[in-house]
């Protein structure tokens, strides 16, 4: 009797934990969505009231205001959207394919859907492109797609893919000839919200390397980065064979 009352009392505390853990996480997520649209709500709400108070406004500039204010929905929906895809990651709500994906599949696809960002980028796929690994093809696509986003953001011109297959694991390299990432901001790279001392854009919000880097690792794979001052940066996406 003894033995199955502290069974119970085991069961209901862990139960505890857990409540107690998805409500921090949600407070967490609310609060993470919450500070994040303060700032374009706030420029919608001050755009909006231009439109409304200046009724002789000139179409070209009424015009120009529609279009920021069209620049700050689909900033506040992409955030949304990848705010939650993230909550459903951490949470262990999504469900993972496994099915043969080959690399230079997905490479394609992401730099089509780049096209734009792409442009004026010389670009150089090498290595094997029969290098394949075991999961889910829609998820790896969006982490590859942010990565290379990324890479087109910082790169002066050159951005290298390289794809390796072995018996052992199948990786994909993206390297850029960008300046580099500093060594104090390194170890910080994939936090959510992050924002380098160098950063180039500062309206980055942050969280496109910290969504692919939990794709990658939900899938027991691996995402690391290597720059140096100068020197580029370069990602690598590793998936063991089994």
């Amino acid at each position: 009797l003894n033995h199955q009352i502290n069974q119970m009392a085991n069961r209901l505390e862990n139960t505890l934990a857990r409540l107690n853990e998805d409500k921090i996480f949600l407070k967490d997520t609310i609060s993470d969505i919450s500070h994040q649209l303060k700032t374009p709500l706030s420029s919608l709400i001050m755009l909006n009231e231009l439109l409304m108070e200046d009724e002789k406004m000139e179409d070209k500039t009424r015009k120009k205001f529609l279009e920021k204010t069209k620049a700050q929905l689909d900033r506040m929906e992409w955030l949304i959207v990848n705010l939650l895809k993230l909550a459903r990651l951490e949470a262990g709500a999504i469900e993972f394919k496994r099915e043969k994906v080959f690399f230079r599949d997905m490479v394609d696809t992401s730099m089509n859907l780049l096209e734009p960002q792409l442009e004026g980028q010389n670009v150089k796929v090498g290595g094997n492109h029969e290098a394949f690994f075991y999961g889910d093809r829609d998820w790896t696509e969006e982490a590859l797609i942010n990565i290379l986003k990324n890479a087109t953001e910082y790169s002066k011109g050159e951005i290298e893919i390289k794809l390796e297959d072995t018996p052992i694991f199948s990786s994909i390299k993206i390297r850029d000839n960008g300046p580099g990432i500093n060594e104090k901001d390194l170890p910080h790279i994939f936090e959510r919200f992050y924002k380098s001392s160098s950063q180039l854009k500062p309206d980055s919000i942050g969280i496109g390397l910290n969504l692919a880097k939990l794709i990658v690792e939900s899938q027991e794979g691996s995402l690391s980065v290597r720059s140096k001052k100068d020197m580029g940066t370069e990602f690598t996406l590793t998936f063991l064979k089994r």
